[in-house]
């Protein structure tokens, strides 16, 4: 089988358990129901959008977002809002939904100006996200944008103390080879498995009632169940 086109996300999902993914996006069994958190998370992501597309007031429950969102409407330089970036495996730019497209990426919140692309990534957990997808988001930006050198990467922590919501990532053009090696590994499972159609049962913290799959050698009941 040919391989999907992947996202940061769905890789992930892949490398924690390859048998879910297979399960929910390939043969599709089971249905990654959203929990709580994931449906907050959208709902954040969607008045931010509005805030930033439409100058829609925030609702009161976010309004200590305010100061933060004036601060992003006012930076200059061609804006993305919810912008959907996408290559092939030339690592050429191409649509999103394209027949030979490999590698996609939604950006929340972007501004290019000459040089510098600065990129912000609403998160809406409690805990601080790995660098990693703000590199994959660079690195489509580089492969889209060629004025771009350096990408200013900004995690907006909405759930942490207002000192503490900002952490930053920067990432350099030149080093863009040796930043696509760090997917490597795991994209060679990832292809191996849609050619071998063998996709392994890996346990993880899911295992425990939050995976939607059943039938697997690791799944059991939540603990409060």
């Amino acid at each position: 089988m040919k391989p999907f086109p992947w996202s940061y996300s769905a890789l992930n999902t892949f490398t924690t358990c390859p048998a879910q993914y297979h399960a929910v996006k390939v043969v599709k069994t089971a249905a990654d129901a959203k929990g709580e958190e994931a449906r907050y998370g959208d709902y954040v992501h969607k008045q931010f959008e509005n805030r930033q597309k439409h100058s829609t007031a925030l609702p009161p429950d976010l309004a200590q977002h305010e100061d933060y969102m004036q601060a992003l409407a006012a930076q200059p330089g061609e804006r993305l809002t919810e912008g959907r970036l996408a290559l092939n495996k030339a690592m050429q730019p191409c649509a999103f939904f394209a027949r030979d497209v490999w590698v996609r990426a939604i950006i929340d919140f972007a501004t290019i100006t000459g040089g510098t692309a600065r990129i912000v990534d609403y998160k809406t957990g409690k805990r601080i996200p790995s660098p990693d997808q703000m590199r994959l988001c660079s690195l489509i930006v580089f492969a889209t944008y060629k004025q771009v050198q350096v990408c200013e990467c900004t995690y907006y922590m909405t759930q942490f103390p207002a000192e503490q919501r900002i952490v930053q990532h920067t990432f350099h053009r030149g080093d863009a080879p040796k930043m696509w090696q760090k997917f490597v590994p795991a994209l060679t499972q990832y292809v191996e498995a849609f050619h071998t159609d063998i996709w392994q049962e890996r346990q993880s913290g899911l295992c425990r009632g939050w995976c939607p799959v059943k039938k697997c050698a690791y799944w059991t009941p939540k603990p409060d169940a």
